[in-house]
This record gives structure tokens, C-alpha cells and sequence, in this order.
């Protein structure tokens, strides 16, 4: 189920070059700002209540080995370098996302809700 969610949004937003793009203030990171951002990312798709339930998915489960590496980040290091990242480059990838699903017609056009309201 994992794999087909992940080709699915690759295909429909482009997922992994909006991610590859993410960024920190880090000088020479030994973990990857992508696989940090998409250990977070796994934690709301998988409904995992905090950074500690998808650090021990992550170590306990080699299934999300392909998204995140074989590097996987600690519970510490992920909430640290997410303090790193700009807002200017999680809104910007959040913004073509909400303009993709504007162009698939998810949102409605009657009224202001969801995604389009906040953006706007």
C-alpha cells in the first residue's frame, strides 16, 4: 500500500524533486535534509503520534528504506533540523502542491475552504 501511495504522489506532484530541492543551514550534514523531511512526512501518512513512534519504525522496519536511506535519523536530529529548514521553502513546495490540486479540480469553486482558504 505504501509503495503505490508513494508512486502516486511522485506521478501527480513531482514529490520527490519538491523534496530534493529542501534545504538547511547545516554545513556538511551527514544525514540528508530529504530523508529528515520525509521521515516527518512518513509520521503524518503513517499516523504516528511522534518523532520517537517513526524513529522506531524507521530502525525497526526496513520497509521505508528505499524513501528515507540507509541513514536514518534520530527523533533529536529530526526536530532539530527541522527548526533549519526556511519556511520560505516548505511554503513554496506547499504552494505548488495546492496549485496542482487546484488544477486536478480537487478544491470546489462555490466556496472558500481547505487548502485555498489558508493559501490565499
Amino acid at each position: 500500500m505504501m509503495s503505490r501511495f508513494c508512486r502516486y504522489v511522485q506521478k501527480v506532484f513531482d514529490f520527490g524533486q519538491r523534496v530534493r530541492v529542501l534545504q538547511d543551514s547545516r554545513q556538511r550534514p551527514r544525514i540528508r535534509t530529504a530523508a529528515i523531511w520525509l521521515s516527518g512526512f512518513l509520521m503524518f501518512v503513517t499516523r504516528r503520534g511522534s518523532l520517537n513512534a517513526i524513529e522506531s519504525e524507521l530502525y525497526r522496519s526496513k520497509r521505508f528504506d528505499r524513501l528515507v536511506g540507509s541513514q536514518k535519523p534520530s527523533a533529536d536530529r529530526m526536530g532539530d533540523v527541522f527548526c533549519l529548514i526556511p519556511s520560505g521553502q516548505l511554503r513554496s513546495m506547499l504552494s505548488g502542491i495546492n496549485h496542482q490540486l487546484g488544477r486536478n479540480k480537487v478544491f470546489s469553486k462555490e466556496g472558500r475552504c481547505g487548502l485555498r482558504h489558508w493559501m490565499a
